[in-house]
């Protein structure tokens, strides 16, 4: 037999020793530790754990040469937990590898390590800006550069010859790495997944469950408006009122209308069988939008200005969502300022896509705020609900566009809502 039952018993020892702490890593330690910091610690120290459980139990052969699964763990701790775990992880390894001593002790305490070190340090610093395939790949070629590297210092620097037989042992421990390797990414990116999958359901029903109580409590507040502008309206012909009564009378009805009309908003986002096939000038409709918050900057004596740059004409159905979108940013970025600020629209236009800016110059956010903001139920004021901004999130997304925020401490806040033109008809 090329390999005995001893060998594969070890083997699978090893593989065992890797896989079990990946999957109490992704299934227990990930949910259970938010923080980046703790979870690449954890991470570390598993992978140490599974690297001296490989070193220590080797399948040996020849002048005690070692064949052990040891760069598996190594590989993902630089990958998963970043260069200054796989750093102290690649330092340990030198370290126990010495303290076991036997031949090839310099190829493998000394030569291979090094050479992992400069290739991660080529690497990583790219590694995130790649596709996934591409990760995938340069992952793969990480282990396989290390099985030729091996073998290439063992051959020339320890002037060691393989045999057929232990060359062939050596192309199955490849195979049974490869089949290892692939088991924990696997198992790393499946249970992402899941976890990223439950948490957007879990997204979606909580929003699915304010939806659904904006949309009762929008009924419910409905009928007192309706039976108080009938009251108001009624009295509002009684000739016997005064000047001064007519006046008020008129400014409730306007405010109720207003009411109305934010209401119908409202049901509107929340309807998602709506298409309102009017069109309207992007640039008209954000004018208006600026119009119709101004003259509440102007009670809170916040400057208010508007400008765009874009060339072409671009027109927007379903203009309602985005006119609502827009005054809640607005509205926030008002209320955010205090007396003497200002906030600034603009409208730019790139090759492909268009994008918002809301500015405003007020104390800004920080970056836990940040990070929640479009979440029902996490606002960046007070005694606010997040409500406004979650709907601005919403209908955002429903025209196939993304909300970015930017937000620095004592200098202000940025909302930017980027949008393709493919969903938009454009008029040079």
């Amino acid at each position: 037999m090329i390999v005995n039952p001893a060998s594969l018993g070890i083997w699978l020892l090893q593989m065992v020793c890797i896989l079990f702490p990946m999957l109490l890593y992704q299934s227990f330690f990930r949910k259970k530790f938010g923080q980046k910091k703790i979870q690449k610690q954890i991470l570390g120290l598993l992978c140490g754990l599974s690297i001296i459980i490989c070193m220590t139990f080797p399948l040996t052969f020849a002048k005690e040469l070692h064949l052990d699964f040891r760069f598996i763990p190594l590989i993902v701790s630089f990958f998963y937990g970043g260069f200054s775990t796989g750093l102290i992880l690649t330092a340990v390894m030198m370290v126990y590898r010495f303290l076991l001593g036997g031949q090839g002790v310099y190829v493998e305490g000394l030569g291979i390590p090094f050479f992992t070190l400069l290739i991660f340090a080529l690497i990583l610093p790219r590694y995130d800006k790649w596709r996934k395939n591409k990760q995938v790949f340069f992952t793969y070629l990480c282990l396989t550069l290390s099985f030729f590297f091996f073998v290439f210092e063992t051959h020339l620097l320890d002037g060691y010859t393989f045999t057929k037989h232990e060359l062939l042992l050596w192309i199955i421990f490849c195979i049974f790495n490869y089949i290892t390797f692939w088991m924990v990414l696997y198992l790393q990116t499946s249970l992402k997944e899941m976890e990223e999958m439950s948490t957007k359901v879990i997204q979606f029903e909580k929003s699915h469950a304010i939806n659904h109580l904006l949309v009762y409590i929008s009924q419910q507040i409905f009928s007192p408006i309706l039976s108080s502008k009938q009251s108001l309206n009624q009295m509002k012909d009684d000739s016997s009122l005064s000047p001064g009564q007519s006046f008020y009378i008129t400014q409730a009805l306007n405010e109720l209308n207003q009411a109305e009309h934010s209401l119908k908003d409202y049901m509107t986002v929340m309807d998602p069988m709506h298409n309102d096939q009017n069109s309207i000038k992007l640039t008209k409709m954000i004018q208006e939008t600026v119009q119709m918050i101004n003259p509440f900057a102007s009670l809170n004596n916040v400057e208010l200005q508007f400008l765009s740059t874009a060339e072409n004409d671009i027109m927007i159905k379903d203009y309602t969502l985005l006119r609502f979108a827009l005054l809640n940013l607005i509205k926030n970025g008002v209320e955010a300022c205090g007396p003497g600020g200002r906030v600034g629209v603009f409208l730019h236009e790139l090759i492909d896509q268009f994008y918002i800016l809301i500015e405003d110059n007020g104390p800004g956010l920080s970056a836990e705020v940040s990070s929640h903001l479009g979440q029902p139920l996490h606002s960046g004021k007070d005694n606010g609900t997040g409500l406004g901004i979650a709907v601005a999130y919403k209908i955002t997304e429903s025209l196939g566009g993304k909300i970015e925020v930017e937000s620095k401490k004592g200098i202000g806040t940025t909302f930017s809502l980027y949008f393709p033109k493919k969903n938009f008809i454009l008029r040079s």
